[in-house]
């Protein structure tokens, strides 16, 4: 009976100890409709990093992504810009991907990006910031037309 108790005990504790030092992550898809005018949309979006400036750039490119990919209700781009296969249309596009992401070229199409947080450790460790995100959508249009991304009227 004792060893029985010994034994439940050194379970719950394992348990505790495992569970307890997992790290929580926080969900990739954090971006809200806020506004948009005629050509631009402006986005709430929640972006992880290690220090403030990496923390925006997540959120700019999680809105972009987003758009590209995924639309976003109540705003004038309901639907995805390229389409919901965001893999096959990355490694299709490949070398433009490449440029648009590695070479930082996606920052051309963003108006504004402004903190509407403090830079703040969240419940799982990771700091993350709220930032208002204006992006230029005639402009990344135009580029993906351009690039023959997507075709002029659609994709």
């Amino acid at each position: 009976m004792i060893l029985l108790k010994k034994i439940s005990v050194f379970a719950v504790l394992v348990m505790i100890l495992t569970t307890g030092c997992s790290k929580k992550t926080l969900a990739s898809a954090e971006v809200n409709y806020v506004s948009g005018n005629e050509g631009t949309i402006v986005m709430r979006s929640i972006g992880v990093g290690t220090n403030q400036q990496e923390a925006i750039a997540d959120a700019e490119k999680k809105s972009i992504n987003v758009i590209l990919f995924r639309g976003l209700p109540e705003s004038s781009q309901k639907i995805a810009l390229i389409g919901t296969n965001e893999s096959e249309e990355m490694d299709k596009h490949k070398d433009y991907f490449d440029k648009f992401y590695n070479k930082i070229r996606y920052r051309t199409f963003i108006m504004s990006s402004i903190p509407v947080s403090d830079f703040k450790r969240q419940n799982g460790g990771s700091k993350s910031l709220a930032v208002d995100v204006k992006v230029n959508l005639v402009a990344l249009c135009k580029d993906l037309e351009q690039n023959n991304i997507i075709r002029k009227f659609g994709y």
